[in-house]
């Protein structure tokens, strides 16, 4: 048995932020239930597998009442941990698969933590990638803290993070060319993944730009009220 696409979401259990965060309830749901609906509703269009990468047996269990998604898999101690990578996550999965003669062409990342995003667009992300041959694709947003007025500090002294060549100047008149990696949409070949470790690689990944006035990342507590009205403006339920 063989689909192209994989959609993995990662789910650990443990986060310093949030405890137990991807089951933490967020607009009376809990916060992975946004990502696995979306996985479903692409699946509906195109041929995907969902699989699900935790050491929570309760996500497992929640994913498999909720939405019918059967998985067995339960990723190992040795890279469930805060400062495991990605990617080495990512291909443990393809190994675990490929033994059950499951073998993929591409590799679809939603992270839960990311639960602002439409399925149209990620739909449209994989039309892209799939017409334009790419390699690999990630989503960006517009900066909300542009680099104008960021400065960085070192040895007691600062400096602009980017260089001014002007006094003062309204925030609208700034360059609008900066953008924000924000974690919603990952997309790359298995092939990219297994040479370069990594979903993003310059002048190799293409940007997919989504139309957000703010990235939503959830992290901290902070984080939920902001996402819980995200939600609500973009509809998603």
């Amino acid at each position: 048995m063989s689909k192209k696409i994989l959609c993995i979401i990662p789910a650990r259990k443990n986060s310093k932020g949030i405890k137990n965060k991807n089951l933490y309830k967020v607009n009376n749901k809990p916060l992975i239930y946004y990502t696995l609906k979306q996985a479903v509703e692409i699946q509906k269009k195109i041929d995907i597998y969902i699989h699900i990468s935790t050491d929570n047996k309760k996500i497992l269990s929640y994913a498999k009442q909720e939405f019918n998604i059967s998985c067995d898999y339960l990723r190992p101690k040795i890279i469930s941990g805060d400062k495991s990578s990605m990617v080495s996550t990512v291909l443990h999965s393809l190994n675990w698969l490929k033994k059950k003669k499951l073998n993929f062409d591409s590799v679809l990342l939603l992270q839960p933590t990311n639960p602002v995003r439409l399925s149209k667009e990620i739909l449209k992300a994989i039309s892209i990638f799939k017409k334009k041959n790419l390699i690999s694709l990630m989503s960006v947003t517009n900066v909300r803290e542009h680099p104008y007025e960021i400065v960085n500090i070192k040895n007691k002294k600062w400096k602009y993070l980017i260089k001014r060549n002007f006094k003062y100047v309204a925030r609208q008149f700034f360059d609008k060319n900066y953008y924000f990696i924000d974690g919603s949409i990952y997309l790359s070949k298995v092939s990219f993944l297994k040479k370069y470790k990594n979903f993003v690689i310059k002048d190799k990944t293409k940007l997919f730009f989504l139309n957000r006035s703010r990235p939503i990342d959830i992290d901290y507590y902070d984080d939920l009220p902001i996402a819980e009205f995200f939600l609500k403006k973009f509809n998603i339920k």
